[in-house]
């Protein structure tokens, strides 16, 4: 998010094409970050608080081009370079999130 303010902010000639990764819940999210086993409990929830600031800047008009879910690996793969590889401009909607943690 912050990468992509900067971008937008001090060089709009880049043109660049803007993707978010979504995860399919903050749940799922959290599940994955646990699953890992290198947070400790401030970090997790210091990680969860980041991305639901994340979520909330993606669902802005026009904050990104286009939005992968990463639910399924091989289906957000074929999403993800639909875009990159064959020009495809639409991707997935963004979740609806809940603001748990």
């Amino acid at each position: 998010m912050k990468g992509v303010k900067l971008i937008k902010a001090n060089h709009p000639s880049l043109n660049p094409l803007y993707i978010f990764i979504s995860p399919p819940s903050i749940a799922s999210l959290k599940t994955r970050l646990t699953g890992r086993g290198t947070e400790t409990e401030e970090s997790m929830q210091a990680r969860l608080g980041a991305a639901i600031g994340e979520l909330e800047y993606a669902k802005e008009k026009g904050a990104f081009d286009v939005v992968v879910v990463n639910d399924e690996l091989e289906r957000a793969y074929k999403v993800l370079r639909g875009v990159i590889v064959e020009g495809k401009e639409e991707g997935d909607k963004l979740p609806e999130f809940e603001k748990e943690k």
